[in-house]
């Protein structure tokens, strides 16, 4: 089972359920979320006042992590609706290359953040709860985990953008149903 490939549902319906929304959105609001703490956190990342943002980061990392596994699991066993018939096959490709694109990055972004943290001398915390050390403090291999990270980031913020412009083109210019099919309340 391919799963990014939409397929038919016979019974479902043409939209996700609520458990997809709920994960769909909570996932959207906490990754925006996290880019603005972290751009902050680079900010005063000197200063004293810096610490409990780390900490918050670094525990927003794994929950996210906790997130996406969750979210494939449910992808996993539950079908995603169709997509239109009259989608040409290149947009229908587009967003399955967007899809794997962003799942990707919601994946890879926190482990390359787990393992700059564990890589660095104050190590992994959880809520203020220090984690078991998975490596030797070493401040080069957690600078080049963390520059993977940044770089993630940035990738993650260009997947999103073409996202949402394809969502909003399906909203606004091909008024298809697409759009709906993630917004809450809308049956």
């Amino acid at each position: 089972m391919n799963l990014f490939r939409p397929q038919a549902v016979p019974t479902v319906g043409w939209r996700y359920d609520r458990i997809a929304l709920a994960l769909h959105w909570i996932s959207a609001l906490l990754l925006v979320f996290m880019t603005g703490l972290g751009w902050y956190m680079m900010e005063i990342e000197h200063t004293p006042a810096a610490k409990p943002y780390f900490v918050l980061h670094k525990s927003l990392g794994l929950v996210v992590l906790a997130l996406v596994l969750v979210r494939l699991a449910w992808r996993r066993s539950h079908p995603v609706p169709q997509l239109p018939s009259q989608m040409p096959a290149w947009q229908l490709r587009a967003a399955q290359m967007v899809q794997v694109g962003l799942y990707l990055c919601m994946f890879v972004l926190p482990l390359a953040g787990i393992a700059g943290a564990a890589y660095s001398k104050s190590g992994l915390v959880f809520f203020g709860y220090s984690l078991p050390r998975l490596a030797v403090a070493n401040h080069d291999t957690a600078e080049a985990y963390f520059d993977i990270h940044g770089t993630l980031v940035w990738l993650l913020i260009a997947l999103v953008c073409v996202h949402v412009a394809g969502a909003l083109k399906h909203r606004l210019v091909d008024k298809d149903g697409v759009f709906e099919r993630m917004v809450p309340g809308r049956d």
